[in-house]
């Protein structure tokens, strides 16, 4: 064979070509199988930014004191139920120390609060392909 000249199995995802000269090879890398990932990647992006958007939302209504938010009361609950680190806003208080200690707070509220929609959506969607590829074989 001559320098550029590169033989690859029939279906094989290797294109490139070799720049030695008299360089052959033979790729035997097979096609990675595709999966249908496209579903699940826009589930968790979606949840994981609903998740940032509320805890925002949560605390937002905190700092400006919405209704009270920070009495502990039915609101506190309430928060809690849709944004629960939003309870690392009792390590702050309404007036923070410094805004590091804001910043870092805040940051990880918002953080772990979207993973933590994006962990739940993961499962859901789950348990609904597991069920519905069940409900497709019976």
């Amino acid at each position: 064979m001559r320098g550029s000249q590169v033989r690859f199995l029939p279906g094989s995802p290797c294109r490139s070509v070799s720049t030695l000269p008299f360089a052959s090879r033979w790729c035997a890398l097979t096609p990675v199988r595709k999966t249908d990932n496209d579903n699940l990647l826009t589930v968790l992006s979606l949840s994981f930014v609903l998740g940032m958007a509320v805890a925002l939302a949560v605390y937002f209504a905190w700092r400006l004191n919405v209704g009270g938010l920070q009495a502990h009361g039915f609101l506190t609950a309430i928060a809690l139920s849709i944004c629960p680190p939003f309870v690392l806003s009792l390590v702050i208080g309404p007036i923070p120390d410094s805004d590091l200690a804001l910043v870092l707070v805040v940051g990880t509220i918002v953080f772990a609060n979207a993973f933590l929609y994006a962990g739940v959506a993961a499962g859901g969607y789950f348990v609904f392909t597991t069920l519905a590829k069940k409900k497709l074989r019976g």
